[in-house]
């Protein structure tokens, strides 16, 4: 990652522009690869040392560490940009996949002693599950809200309410959805832990039920500030909805054995949705205008709300 970023700094100071987007492209897709083993690794720590209850809390306490950086990197890159040399930005992510690297030296070594098993035989065992089954399908309509919403906001704002990168409300609208995603995590985790008593299903149908109600209200609001606070609600509910599947219902499912291969499984599925919805997001709203940005995303809210409804996984603790 280190020599990746280095190598688009050097790209942009040689005046190649042209090549970055793919050199981007294959940067990210890289990224996210490696970065796709921190919730595992997570889920395999939490499943060795958390009883089942205390599951949520802690998925909402890893959700609300990591996804406020995840989405800074997006969208404070461009706040940076506005504000700094062009060519000195691609130097930045450099310093801290620096600094990751000696975290990563002393990372500690969490292995659990268990019978082999080959990846294939896992995945089978896995596909099998219904639960399993029932969150990934879950985690599709996540992945297409959350990136459908994060992935066309700042553009919104800026030709919608024309709000734009290193203005006074796009700064507070970076602090509005970063809080968002800090602390519906955290809150997801805690409803589900306290409130429903272990079981994730109802928890992600309110965040849900949240989402789709707040996304009606982005899009008929016409004032910027109000438009700023329907995205970090979204945000906090879209966020929230993610920690607890990929995090709590992994390790319910996938119990101490096969938590981390489960976590990775949900974010697979989430971020392929994702990208996916991105496209077809943009399709709508070229040919239909902005209005049919939140109303390409309110089904999928829907849809995974009525999906909970099939999910009967509770925190329990299951040997696969």
């Amino acid at each position: 990652a280190v020599a990746a970023a280095v190598g688009l700094g050097l790209l942009f100071l040689g005046g190649r522009e042209k090549t970055l987007f793919v050199a981007v492209a294959i940067l990210h897709a890289a990224l996210c690869y490696f970065l796709a083993f921190a919730g595992p690794a997570t889920a395999h720590i939490n499943a060795a040392h958390l009883e089942p209850g205390q599951r949520g809390r802690h998925a909402g306490i890893y959700g609300a560490l990591a996804f406020p950086a995840e989405f800074l990197a997006l969208a404070a890159g461009l706040w940076l940009s506005a504000r700094l040399p062009s060519k000195t930005v691609f130097f930045l992510p450099a310093v801290a996949c620096l600094i990751a690297f000696f975290a990563a030296l002393r990372a500690p070594h969490t292995a659990l002693p268990r019978e082999a098993r080959s990846g294939l035989a896992e995945l089978r065992t896995l596909a099998q599950n219904g639960s399993i089954r029932i969150l990934a399908a879950l985690e599709v309509c996540a992945g297409a809200v959350r990136w459908g919403l994060l992935g066309w906001s700042a553009q919104f704002l800026s030709e919608v309410h024309h709000i734009r990168p290193g203005e006074p409300h796009f700064g507070s609208a970076l602090i509005t959805v970063a809080a968002g995603a800090l602390a519906g995590p955290v809150l997801c985790g805690l409803i589900s832990d306290k409130l429903f008593n272990g079981r994730r299903g109802p928890a992600a149908l309110s965040f849900f039920l949240t989402q789709a109600a707040v996304l009606a209200a982005l899009g008929r609001a016409t004032d910027p500030v109000h438009a700023i606070a329907c995205l970090g609600l979204a945000s906090a509910a879209s966020f929230g909805v993610h920690a607890l599947l990929c995090g709590a219902g992994a390790l319910d499912s996938g119990g101490r054995r096969s938590a981390a291969t489960v976590s990775g499984v949900l974010d697979g599925f989430h971020h392929a949705a994702g990208g996916l919805c991105i496209l077809l997001v943009g399709m709508f709203v070229n040919r239909h205008g902005w209005g049919a940005w939140t109303a390409t995303l309110i089904p999928f809210s829907l849809a995974g709300a009525l999906t909970t409804f099939a999910l009967r996984t509770e925190a329990r603790d299951p040997s696969l």
